[in-house]
């Protein structure tokens, strides 16, 4: 063998068993702890979806799925962490809509952007609720809205992130009432307000709102997706009265769009059937969640995300909210 040959032969071999070695270590995922970042503070429906999935994740690899809350700035703090961690899979972002759809249409100044990120996998989709006091004077939306359009002053609408934000201000651009709006922590104080007396309604999701509806801490005026929940089905739709009114709200599972497409493809298996487990799909639906197909690949599940950015973008426009 010629030596020039010889020495293109070996010079192959460290790159080849580099290969070799970043295949076997995707074949191996996980390895070693996952952290799923949820960008809120806990008790939430992505807080409560990541627990579920995270346990169900550990029974099945082996391996701890720890769950790390980093609130603030409607999720702008815990995404844009996911953003600048390496891209490896071991950081997994729990996304909402908040932080996938809605945020970069709310905010000149984003630390992130949605494309940063791959979606490997769709929790569902659910309705938020429309909340208002237990006493209040007004049993239906047409009654809310005769009540709102015969004061002088607006009522106050609470919000604590933008996935209750925009379903309130496009209620006033639908209707025609006004509000004045009042931003809170997150959608618990939002809740905490109302009961109080010091705002008049709140839109949070319905997974959120549920233990506060049961318990009559406050009451569920209306639901903002097309169809009533299956859960309070004697709670009407906004759409009932106003058919061009609906609006949804999801969360999934992304990582950053550099992480290995072995991993990602792995990932989005291991998610989809944790979600479909039985006793984790129980209580899925028993929060109001209405999950996508099992079947669902990461294409279909991107798509999905990039979707509802769509519609959000549209929804925000209607609603006249300027980013600032």
């Amino acid at each position: 063998m010629k030596r020039r040959d010889l020495l293109a032969g070996l010079a192959g071999i460290p790159f080849a068993a580099g290969l070799g070695a970043t295949a076997a270590a995707q074949d191996a995922y996980p390895n070693r702890l996952v952290k799923i970042l949820v960008p809120f503070g806990p008790g939430g429906s992505t807080d409560i979806i990541s627990r579920l999935v995270g346990k169900q994740l550990e029974t099945v690899t082996g391996k701890p799925f720890v769950i790390e809350n980093k609130p603030g700035a409607t999720g702008m703090i815990g995404t844009t962490q996911v953003k600048n961690a390496p891209a490896d899979g071991y950081t997994l972002l729990l996304g909402s809509t908040s932080t996938l759809a809605a945020n970069p249409s709310l905010y000149k100044q984003m630390t992130y952007d949605p494309s940063d990120f791959t979606t490997v996998a769709v929790n569902g989709s659910i309705g938020n609720f429309m909340l208002v006091k237990p006493d209040a004077p007004y049993k239906t939306v047409k009654e809310f809205v005769a009540y709102a359009k015969s004061r002088k002053e607006p009522l106050f609408s609470g919000y604590g992130n933008a996935s209750s934000r925009v379903p309130s201000a496009l209620f006033e651009v639908t209707t025609g009432v006004k509000f004045e709006e009042v931003a809170y922590r997150d959608a618990v104080a939002s809740i905490q307000d109302l009961h109080a007396g010091r705002v008049d309604c709140v839109f949070p999701d319905q997974v959120v709102g549920e233990s506060y509806v049961r318990s009559g801490y406050v009451r569920a005026l209306a639901v903002t997706s097309r169809e009533r929940s299956a859960l309070f089905p004697d709670v009407e739709a906004i759409a009932e009265t106003y058919p061009d009114y609906a609006i949804i709200a999801y969360s999934c599972f992304s990582v950053r769009k550099e992480t290995p497409d072995d991993i990602k493809r792995k990932l989005n298996r291991l998610i989809m059937d944790a979600i479909y487990e039985p006793s984790v799909m129980e209580r899925v639906r028993q929060l109001g969640f209405n999950p996508v197909p099992r079947e669902w690949g990461i294409d279909q599940c991107d798509a999905f995300v990039v979707r509802e950015r769509e519609d959000w973008t549209k929804y925000i426009k209607l609603a006249k909210i300027e980013p600032q």
